[in-house]
């Protein structure tokens, strides 16, 4: 790895490690002194492999992370870390790992936990523990993420205007969490996640967009993130697609999965009539909130402008 991209590795390493991190083209810029062409216009030149003529992969790759997501000329997100596929960089003084076997194999764990417990694979076992919300809930939102709030738990609660202008407040997964909850009008069970189908954090168009969230039980949340298991992640977004009719701007229509009509899915939560009603409810009940504070003062999807209408308790 050549010295340019050493700041994204800094960068990338002082990240928590089994949490995404995203990166505005804006932001890569600034870390490695600009970008080179082939950044902006291919997505190859963000392939997740390494050699003489890649040495920026190596700012990701030797930290285990892979890129799960590139919105060209926008946004780059980068998979949590995988800890068994480690290889230190030049500047590493930790010892190589590449000749030494795992203690421990993960995936093949769970693999071999669900086969016992009778699921085929561990895409039958994600299907029939996954919740997405009801296509005509989703429906009435009309595409829109519902609040203007992106992910920085540094810097939660803090606003923000982000390199296009828009201002945004940031959050910690409250947000997104409690409009899923809101919508599908229940509470939030024991050791439940929810995740991102689609996975820039930073991006507000997706951040609370309904038909970009689903549920999981904690045990499965991990396959969802793509560094593992990119066939639950390809699982994942065609199914959204399928329910919903979206994917963020910029990407490709998802392909359908191979035995994708052999998987049986968790039904979905009752339709909600009035989600706007509904969420007006609940905003009222939590004033404090991230959703409601930024609903005041930056607007939400159901208001022109900042809402007043929404009371601060």
């Amino acid at each position: 790895m050549t010295a340019k991209y050493e700041p994204l590795r800094l960068a990338l390493e002082s990240a928590p490690d089994d949490e995404p991190v995203s990166f505005t083209f804006g932001e890569l810029d600034e870390l490695v002194g600009g970008l080179p062409a082939s950044a902006r216009d291919h997505r190859p030149w963000w392939a997740n492999a390494s050699g003489h003529h890649r040495p920026h992969a190596l700012a990701w790759m030797s930290l285990g992370r892979r890129v799960s997501e590139v919105r060209l000329g926008e946004a780059v997100v980068f998979s949590p870390a995988d800890a068994e596929a480690v290889v230190p960089g030049p500047t590493s003084s930790a010892p190589r790992r590449s000749g030494s076997p795992p203690i421990l194999d993960g995936v093949s764990a769970l693999a071999a936990v669900l086969e016992c417990a009778g699921y085929e694979t561990v895409r039958h076992a994600v299907a029939a523990h996954t919740v997405f919300l009801h296509p005509d809930t989703v429906d009435r939102s009309k595409g829109r993420a519902l609040f203007r709030l992106v992910r920085d738990p540094t810097r939660r609660g803090k606003f923000d205007t982000l390199p296009d202008g828009r201002s945004v407040m940031y959050d910690d997964n409250t947000g997104p969490t409690l409009a899923f909850l809101w919508a599908a009008q229940g509470t939030k069970g024991r050791d439940v996640q929810f995740n991102h189908v689609w996975g820039d954090p930073r991006n507000p168009d997706t951040y609370t967009a309904l038909w970009n969230l689903c549920a999981t039980p904690a045990f499965l949340a991990k396959t969802t993130d793509g560094s593992n298991h990119p066939e639950v992640v390809r699982l994942l977004r065609y199914r959204a697609f399928d329910l919903f009719g979206r994917v963020p701007a910029g990407e490709e229509q998802p392909v359908r999965p191979t035995g994708y009509e052999s998987l049986t899915w968790l039904p979905a939560p009752d339709p909600v009539d009035d989600l706007e009603a509904v969420l007006r409810c609940h905003l009222a009940d939590a004033p404090r909130s991230r959703p409601a504070v930024s609903a005041r003062q930056l607007g939400w999807a159901f208001s022109d402008g900042p809402d007043s209408t929404i009371g601060e308790g």
